[in-house]
């Protein structure tokens, strides 16, 4: 901390403080002579008055030389500088302009948006800043190295500044440019950070921000920073922040549900929810009447006859218009297909009617008039002997089967090692020698002997982490735990299998084993059989599971997970890698990706490994489709679907604590509402605190002491006289 003068010269006045002192020396009082008959008491009289006037003489010379002390200091107009004063505004500046361009700055308010009053706000800085000064633009959603350039480039570059879909957190640009300005020659830093303080483009919680800014302190390069707030005074907002079907890929032929969100930030309101598909197509729209700061959901569902292949849609807001136009639609993909073929291996008609139940229930058939995703088929195990081709199915089950010779178990690993799906569930039927040698090749484990469960067994937590258990873990965790289990079969798994479900005594209940190559196929064993029994005296009275909807679900979740289609996602947020998976049988040599934009395209090469393809962090929100040319010549037309992230649609401001968190204290940053306020946050860093009114106040306070001391001095003296 220092003190500078405005005017240096006039605190020279300080030296009139020595006037009174003269006036005192020259204008000594002459002691009165005093008549009195008791000459004895006056004396002492004398010597009383003589002290208490030395005493009351000092005071008021010590009042009266402060006073014309201050007066001087005051006329100078010091001022309380922090670092120390580069005097004139005129000096040359090293300074960073950083403009959040997240699409919150869409916020409009008198027909601009705060991107353009950021804008505005950065041109009248850089009327202010020297033709010599080094200016660094920085664009949060940008990564490169910032490069000065002269005042007038940078209103260049300022004025190509747009809203981006994808951004990076402004913490990264705040030390970006903090750096840069550190780094320069120019003997005044300056970081102005103009954004509305939403916290979506910050990371509120990390601490390596301010780590980083205390670097750059610790370096003795004094960096001003300033935060120029342009959030809106108040949030009137409806936006759509979900909007997807219940599945990425369904059967052709099936009507697909659309579950969208709507938000209201702001009081009650009514908008329209137009649902539209493949192009400018709107199949339907409804009213929806939002509560005050609060959400509602709505559903559409297509047509039940769609074509097979790709298919594209948006939710988007009609019935008016609102503050920001970019959350008024959502994007979604999802494929259809033709229904995937399953297979039911079974000597008894019981041990197959559960499962065949779950997969393609009659009741849903009936109720909404559409086909099942799965198209099931059961053959008992002499049919399946004799059966040659199982390529064409996306799932095989053997259930309660006594057993295979050695040709069938070969005909399975073929079918499986191309990648087939497998599920063996064995009841009371299965014979352990019949699961010997030949099933050993792609079992995850070998059959044991008969356990009866301890009583009160049930299936124990499940591996939440694997595509079957994962989309309703919650749910499913109790569920599981509710059903009992009476006999099981005991296991001993290979070295290459993974449990992924136990009972709640710690044994086996589901191990997978899995074959790598063009696809990758999947053998799950079941310890206890896919049925139940009315009595629990039959022999095959195993479990109560198939009676709980997890039964349903998890074998639901099965047979996708064989196609390689459960965790296929065709709706992501700006930013994010989008990963679509390839028929390893219709496979390009390259591939075209087209964004919203359609003059820009990328071309990408074929995965040398793996059935997956890449496509790196598209930025632009909107509808994308990706082509390809078989080595046939055949056509192939994948896409996905990009949005906004949902968090840029809730304009909540960063609270004081967390800019204090960010930038390592309070000290470390001045925070301005509008011009007047950065003005004079910006005159108080570089003039300092200036002390003129203070010592006005003082020299006020003087004045009233010293006229109270001087009259009852004198008042005490004519009284005494």
């Amino acid at each position: 901390m220092d003190i500078s003068l405005l005017h240096a010269g006039l605190a020279a006045g300080a030296a009139l403080a020595a006037v009174p002192v003269i006036l005192h020396l020259f204008m000594k009082q002459t002691p009165r002579h005093v008549i009195f008959p008791a000459l004895r008491l006056i004396r002492e009289r004398n010597k009383r008055s003589k002290k208490q006037l030395k005493v009351k003489n000092w005071l008021l010379l010590a009042a009266r030389m402060l006073l014309l002390a201050l007066m001087a200091l005051a006329l100078a107009r010091p001022t309380l500088n922090s670092e120390t004063s580069l005097g004139d505004q005129e000096v040359p500046t090293a300074l960073a302009l950083v403009f959040d361009t997240s699409m919150s700055m869409q916020y409009t308010e008198r027909g601009k948006d705060r991107l353009a009053e950021a804008k505005l706000r950065a041109a009248e800085i850089l009327k202010k800043t020297t033709d010599n000064s080094e200016v660094f633009v920085l664009d949060s959603a940008d990564p490169v190295k910032p490069v000065a350039v002269s005042p007038a480039s940078a209103r260049k570059r300022i004025d190509a500044l747009t809203l981006r879909d994808a951004n990076r957190p402004l913490n990264a640009a705040v030390v970006q440019a903090s750096r840069a300005v550190a780094d320069s020659n120019l003997a005044r830093r300056e970081v102005y950070v103009l954004t509305d303080l939403a916290s979506s483009a910050w990371e509120p919680g990390s601490t390596r921000t301010a780590e980083d800014l205390e670097k750059i302190r610790e370096e003795k390069k004094a960096v001003r920073t300033y935060v120029l707030q342009l959030a809106p005074k108040k949030v009137d907002d409806v936006a759509v922040i979900a909007a997807e079907p219940t599945s990425a890929v369904v059967a052709e032929g099936e009507p697909v549900e659309i579950r969208a969100t709507l938000r209201s930030s702001g009081p009650a309101t009514e908008r329209v929810a137009e649902f539209w598909l493949d192009g400018d197509n709107k199949k339907d729209q409804k009213l929806v009447a939002l509560p005050a700061n609060g959400e509602q959901e709505v559903t559409f569902v297509t047509p039940s006859k769609l074509e097979a292949g790709l298919h594209q849609g948006r939710i988007k807001l009609g019935g008016g218009a609102d503050n920001m136009a970019f959350d008024d639609v959502r994007y979604f993909t999802f494929n259809t297909q033709p229904a995937l073929r399953i297979l039911l291996v079974s000597d008894l008609n019981i041990d197959a009617l559960f499962v065949e139940k779950a997969l393609a229930p009659e009741a849903s058939i009936a109720t909404t008039g559409a086909s099942s995703p799965f198209r099931v088929e059961r053959e008992t195990r002499k049919q399946f002997e004799a059966r040659a081709r199982l390529k064409d199915f996306a799932a095989v089950f053997l259930l309660n089967v006594d057993g295979l010779s050695a040709a069938d178990w070969g005909k399975l690993a073929l079918y499986v090692r191309e990648g087939g799906g497998l599920v063996v569930a064995p009841g009371d039927r299965a014979d352990v020698s019949a699961y010997g040698q030949g099933a050993a090749s792609i079992l995850p484990a070998t059959l044991d002997e008969k356990k009866t469960a301890p009583p009160g067994t049930t299936f124990g937590r499940a591996d939440f982490e694997h595509p079957l258990f994962n989309r309703h873990p919650r749910l499913l965790d109790p569920e599981l735990t509710a059903w009992p289990v009476y006999r099981y079969w005991g296991v001993k798994s290979a070295d290459n299998a993974r449990t992924i479900l136990k009972y709640s005594d710690g044994a086996p209940a589901l191990i997978e084993r899995s074959f790598k190559g063009n696809r990758t196929g999947h053998v799950l064993l079941w310890t206890t059989p896919l049925a139940r029994r009315v009595s629990r005296d039959e022999p095959g009275a195993w479990n109560e599971f198939p009676q709980s909807w997890a039964f349903v679900d998890v074998l639901s979740q099965a047979i996708p997970y064989f196609a390689g289609t459960s965790g296929e996602r065709l709706n992501y947020e700006a930013g994010q890698d989008a990963i679509l998976t390839i028929d390893p049988n219709r496979k390009a040599s390259n591939y075209t990706v087209q964004g919203p934009d359609p003059k820009v395209t990328d071309r990408l090469s074929a995965p040398t490994t793996g059935d997956v393809l890449l496509i790196p962090t598209p930025q632009k929100a909107g509808q994308w489709t990706v082509k390809g040319t078989g080595p046939d010549g055949s056509q192939m037309k994948m896409g996905f679907s990009v949005n906004v992230p949902t968090t840029e649609a809730q304009v909540l401001s960063l609270k004081p604590n967390d800019l204090d968190t960010l930038f390592g204290g309070k000290d470390n940053y001045k925070i301005a509402e509008d011009a007047k306020g950065l003005r004079e946050a910006h005159d108080k860093a570089v003039y300092g605190s200036e002390l003129f009114p203070y010592l006005m106040f003082l020299i006020l306070a003087l004045v009233t002491a010293e006229n109270l001391l001087a009259n009852k001095f004198h008042r005490d003296s004519a009284t005494s006289t």
